[in-house]
């Protein structure tokens, strides 16, 4: 639903606590189970949806609710406090319940409350899933009236109740940023991040495009690009004024780091570490959270990390991390972790924030492949940048392409190819590590105005080693 409320409690939100709040809202009204969800519905005396709500989950690391929500909301509170989110139908009677019931729990466990913006972009119809707004024949909308959109438990969900059916939509205002997370998926073919400007329009937050409502797909636009580059863009493609501003001239510098890594012990898969390796050589500090959504509310623990996935064996798990506030730089992530029969494979995705391209520790990026060689960490990573917040979220303008910085292969596909051929292709190798460890690194380019020559670079690469590879 478009209206959030966010009680941060200093004491577990039990049952007792939770029906006592409810009761001092309205006697007459009853909590219902969602039948397809952990949620709990709250309903009036005639049986209508007016609110909501998660049981409440332990905040270990304020520091992605900081992010997300404002350092003000967390003051006063003890290191550890949970965390309980409603939401509410877009109306005076679903705000008044789900204020009245936040600020219950607030006064009985000790807290604070926070609410999202008040936008009603009258779309609210009562659906299936509790997170979402409307349907379409093949899509789900979510409207979020937020600072800054995480893909939360909510989203992860209506995903995962939905898999293969619909694509998941979110409708934003135009001033809304969206975590690393929230973009990654929804610049996928599964998503669509819809921006509602001041006069009422729609546009596509990824591409820029105008977009109108359709009952079978959701929101479309009239017209698909063959390619999201503006420097070329399709006739008749146009993104809407202001979408191509410079923002590339005030923005600071995104790295994101991409490693594939395939656990070969079943008993003892290290996943995480990766990450760990990645966030200390670029960001300066480890990861300091982690979670099966956002915000990434656990202290970051490989072990209980690894003891969560082995759990969910044999079905794959995705988990978010972030970086602590005021230590090294900004950083954001994701672990996909899928099985291969005995082996586990693993695929992170770091982003690190920085003021500016110049602050950028491109000459780490060597002792990285060969820090994660070394542990037996690198089966492939490969090297971007653009322009973007130093906060790693993202707004909804035309950043320009992300341009790849380089790319390396681990010790095993080193020794496929052999070191006189992964020296000889399109880019020149530089082979770091010693013995076994061995990888090779390949510098695309080292001239930032040269995006597409560094893309059509990397690609001949990438086909080289390839080849290389099949013998």
């Amino acid at each position: 639903m478009s209206y959030d409320v966010v009680a941060l409690v200093a004491d577990r939100p039990d049952e007792p606590a939770v029906a006592d709040a409810l009761q001092d809202v309205d006697p007459k009204l009853r909590l219902h189970q969602h039948g397809d969800t952990d949620v709990l519905q709250i309903r009036d005396g005639d049986g209508h949806l007016l609110a909501t709500f998660e049981p409440g989950r332990r905040v270990e690391r304020p520091d992605d609710v900081v992010r997300l929500l404002g350092a003000e909301v967390v003051a006063g509170l003890p290191d550890t406090f949970w965390w309980v989110e409603t939401r509410a139908r877009p109306d005076a009677r679903g705000r008044e319940v789900a204020h009245r019931f936040a600020d219950g729990l607030a006064l009985r466990l000790g807290g604070a409350v926070w609410t999202s913006g008040g936008a009603d972009f009258g779309l609210w119809e009562e659906p299936g899933h509790p997170a979402v707004d409307r349907t379409a024949a093949r899509a789900l909308l979510v409207v979020q009236d937020r600072a800054v959109v995480p893909f939360d438990s909510w989203l992860s969900d209506a995903v995962a109740t939905h898999t293969g059916e619909r694509t998941l939509q979110v409708l934003t205002p135009a001033t809304s940023r969206l975590t690393y997370g929230a973009r990654t998926f929804l610049a996928g073919p599964l998503g669509r991040w819809v921006v509602r400007g001041e006069d009422g329009d729609c546009h596509d937050g990824i591409t820029g495009l105008p977009v109108h409502w359709d009952t079978e797909y959701g929101f479309i636009p009239a017209k698909e690009p063959a390619g999201v580059d503006w420097a070329g863009k399709e006739p008749g493609a146009e993104p809407v004024p202001g979408f191509l501003a410079d923002f590339a001239e005030t923005a600071g510098t995104q790295l994101v780091v991409d490693v594939s890594v395939l656990h070969r012990d079943p008993l003892t898969p290290r996943p995480g570490r990766a990450a760990e390796v990645v966030a200390e050589h670029l960001a300066g500090t480890a990861p300091s959270g982690w979670g099966p959504y956002e915000p990434a509310l656990m202290a970051w623990d490989r072990e209980r990390l690894s003891g969560f996935v082995q759990q969910r064996r044999p079905e794959p798990s995705i988990l978010y991390l972030s970086g602590p506030l005021g230590l090294g730089h900004p950083l954001s992530g994701q672990i996909r972790l899928t099985w291969r029969g005995a082996h586990a494979l693993e695929r992170i995705s770091v982003v690190v924030g920085f003021e500016g391209e110049g602050s950028v520790p491109f000459d780490a990026l060597p002792e990285l492949v060969e820090a994660l060689a070394e542990e037996g960490l690198l089966e492939s990573l490969r090297v971007r940048r653009l322009p973007g917040r130093g906060d790693t979220t993202y707004v909804p303008v035309w950043a320009g392409p992300a341009v790849p910085v380089g790319l390396a292969i681990g010790p095993e596909r080193l020794r496929r190819v052999g070191a006189g051929r992964a020296q000889a292709g399109p880019i020149r190798g530089t082979l770091v590590g010693e013995g076994e460890e061995r990888a090779a690194w390949y510098p695309v380019l080292e001239d930032a105005a040269a995006p597409m020559r560094a893309l059509e670079l990397t690609r001949r690469q990438t086909a080289y080693l390839t080849a290389a590879s099949r013998g």
